[in-house]
């Protein structure tokens, strides 16, 4: 339940072209003594969220005695989750959307890794183009590069979705 939650929250932050640098897996139980058969049952779940979240980096912590409330126990988490890394370095940064242009048409891509077709809806809206995926909904207005283009249609590619726009035939 949780690792759908947070699949689709990544999906809905790509859709709003927020960058999501790591995904970060915490409360994971001691792997021997009594809790050893339930942390088998995490590594199976968090081997799920490495290949399905891939290329994003996926930083993890063990669980911790006390609740993460204060400087110390903060301190304590920072230093499991980011394990000797920079905290402050970028670990990830594709976009989530991103324009190429190509002799006289444009492509849109716009990252929604964990939307299926029947998810996703796309209406064009004066110069906007509006997604949805779910109840979710962006408006995306088309960089000036594509301001004469027309939308000539989308689909969606290997979790991407991607809005073709070509130049309007009358020359504007």
């Amino acid at each position: 339940m949780v690792v759908k939650e947070s699949m689709r929250t990544f999906t809905y932050l790509n859709l709003y072209g927020y960058l999501t640098d790591a995904v970060v897996v915490n409360r994971l139980l001691p792997a021997e003594g009594y809790f050893a058969g339930w942390r088998q049952s995490q590594e199976e779940q968090l081997e799920l969220v490495r290949s399905a979240f891939a290329p994003v980096p996926v930083l993890t912590a063990d669980y911790l005695e006390r609740e993460v409330v204060g400087d110390e126990m903060l301190d304590r988490l920072a230093a499991a989750v980011f394990d000797g890394q920079d905290p402050s370095a970028m670990l990830h940064d594709r976009l989530s959307q991103e324009l190429v242009t190509n002799n006289g048409t444009a492509t849109l891509r716009v990252d929604v890794p964990f939307a299926e077709r029947g998810d996703l809806s796309l209406k064009k809206i004066g110069r906007e183009v509006s997604v949805g995926v779910g109840a979710q909904k962006q408006a995306i207005r088309p960089p000036r590069e594509v301001r004469g283009y027309a939308t000539a249609g989308a689909r969606l590619d290997d979790g991407s979705l991607e809005i073709t726009f070509e130049k309007d035939g009358d020359g504007s």
